[in-house]
């Protein structure tokens, strides 16, 4: 059996791509019918990670459709260059533990298919 020890367990910053739709009767992201968003948070494996993301995008009237690529911030930064946006929330979660913080909502207005 597998006991967790204090170094995997451990939280450190998260970033994903997270598909949403909006609940019923949410505002949040206008007439769209859905959307991307970078988000940020601490977590200590992706499913703490999808869990902050539905605590705050629930509070918005969304509900996660997908998490993309859910990683430790240090090996996103190793495979790709980030842009100032992504580095802006990054910075800002940085010195927070209770940090989600989430960029630009990249929404679309039909559904394709």
């Amino acid at each position: 059996m597998h006991v967790p020890n204090k170094q995997t367990m451990e939280k450190q910053l998260w970033i994903g791509v997270v598909e949403v739709r909006p609940l019923k009767g949410s505002r949040t992201l206008e007439d769209s019918k859905g959307a991307f968003v970078n988000l940020v948070t601490w977590a200590s494996d992706a499913e703490g990670y999808r869990c902050n993301a539905d605590l705050v995008l629930t509070e918005l009237g969304l509900f996660i459709v997908s998490v993309e690529n859910p990683e430790p911030v240090w090996m996103r930064r190793q495979n790709a260059e980030l842009d100032e946006e992504i580095e802006d929330i990054i910075a800002r979660a940085q010195d927070n533990p209770d940090a989600i913080i989430y960029g630009t909502f990249h929404t679309w207005d039909r559904d394709t298919g």
